[in-house]
């Protein structure tokens, strides 16, 4: 017969496998919510790192050139050192029609790079571009050209930027002008370093075509100072159901610096920034993020859990990085939602009264707003292109969730019956956060 202590057992072990449920439901959710939130992020930053890329393709070929003209002449001085004199005479005579034949060689190689580089640059550049297109699957045509290859500078005016029928990320941009200057001097660092990429009046769309692909492999580079000015595009992403689309324009972006490594980092601690996206303006700068008045309309449910209970409203949003630390970036989030409304959902009933939960969000006033600290070790960092595979946008939402039922003054078991709570997601770890 059942004993009491037994029942008891059953009864907690069913509130476990409910939590559970609840919280794997919740964590899809995210995950879901993550794939479509964050590749237009995804695909802006893959962009400009391909087009990086290979533009410096062509400084690469330059100095390796150079590099083997220097080694062959130290090479042919080592030689005429050591066999000048000592050798025998007819040595002598092989040594010296080895070092007039390989004179002459470099001399044409010379006179080749001088002809380039004053009468055929444009020309020379197109078929450079057009054999590093074989390998990259990125075209790259122009109007007008001109630069020094010895410089490492390039200026490029009308230029046409393609990449399709490949994995991942399609693309098809329009740019008034293009630079790029690359320090020649120290080209050979395990890290390229490009003084400057500059790109004017960029217009197009870049299309995400298939999840499955990756990003090709890419040459590990450092731009001291990226801007982009005058920049209006429309991703679209053809993954999604529906068909999803966003406009996207930027007065101006800096980014400095800008590692292939870190890019994501870079780019949400080292910008600054002047635009919008579908009509809503975003700033950044001062090490962080800021958006204000987005109208959430029927995406509500998209804040996790919670949201379930909210209706419309609008959210001003800011994320600002911490201080540097060599093992992990700390990332605070401030999030202030106002002008909703506070509706039960339809399933609420099993778990617990609408109304008890309805008038504990109602309580905290006419706005909620919450902070909270999100910790990510460095290493997530690194070769990330998107923030989905930071795990931040998981990492937002728990944090939201957490913080607001820890003010609705609801036990964490409750929490759980309701589906706001969720154990830790892995690789994340949101700190304590500041409550008004």
């Amino acid at each position: 017969m059942p004993t009491a202590k037994n029942y008891l057992g059953t009864r907690a072990s069913l509130r476990r496998c409910q939590a559970n449920r609840a919280d794997d439901r919740e964590a899809n959710g995210a995950q879901a919510l993550v794939s479509r939130a964050t590749r237009c992020d995804t695909v802006s930053v893959e962009a400009v790192l391909l087009v990086v890329a290979e533009l410096l393709s062509v400084p690469l070929v330059v100095a390796a050139t150079l590099l083997c003209i220097l080694g062959a002449a130290a090479l042919l001085l080592l030689g005429q050192l050591l066999l000048g004199r000592r050798a025998r005479t007819g040595l002598r005579r092989s040594w010296r029609r080895v070092v007039w034949t390989a004179i002459g060689g470099l001399g044409l190689l010379v006179v080749g790079l001088l002809l380039i580089e004053l009468l055929l640059f444009a020309p020379a550049l197109r078929i450079a571009l057009d054999q590093i297109e074989l390998r990259s699957g990125v075209d790259i045509t122009f109007q007008s050209a001109r630069g020094s290859l010895f410089l490492g500078r390039l200026a490029l005016d009308d230029v046409t930027v393609r990449r399709s029928g490949v994995q991942g990320v399609d693309f098809s941009l329009m740019i008034r002008r293009l630079e790029l200057d690359v320090d020649m001097l120290h080209i050979y660092r395990r890290a390229l370093p490009v003084e400057l990429v500059r790109a004017v009046g960029v217009r197009g769309e870049i299309i995400r075509r298939e999840a499955g692909g990756g990003m090709p492999p890419l040459p590990t580079f450092e731009v001291a100072r990226l801007e982009l000015e005058d920049i209006q595009i429309d991703f679209q992403d053809t993954i999604g159901a529906p068909f999803r689309s966003l406009s996207l324009a930027l007065e101006l972006l800096r980014v400095a610096p800008l590692r292939s490594e870190y890019a994501m980092r870079d780019v949400l601690c080292a910008s600054e920034a002047r635009g919008s996206a579908r009509g809503y303006a975003f700033t950044a700068g001062a090490r962080g993020w800021r958006a204000r008045g987005i109208p959430l309309g029927p995406a509500a449910h998209k804040l996790g859990a919670a949201g379930r209970w909210i209706r419309g409203g609008d959210i001003d949003l800011s994320l600002v990085c911490g201080p540097d630390d060599p093992e992990q970036i700390a990332l605070d989030l401030d999030l202030r939602l106002h002008d909703f409304k506070i509706a039960p959902p339809g399933d609420s009933g099993r778990h617990l009264p609408a109304s008890r939960l309805a008038a504990a969000l109602a309580a905290l006033g006419p706005e909620i707003q919450v902070r909270f600290g999100i910790r990510l070790a460095r290493e997530r960092f690194r070769n990330a292109t998107n923030i989905g595979q930071l795990g931040l946008w998981e990492a937002a939402i728990q944090g939201w969730n957490i913080e607001l039922g820890g003010r609705l003054g609801l036990s964490r078991e409750e929490l759980l019956m309701l589906g706001l709570g969720s154990r830790l997601l892995e690789r994340v770890s949101p700190g304590p956060g500041a409550r008004n």
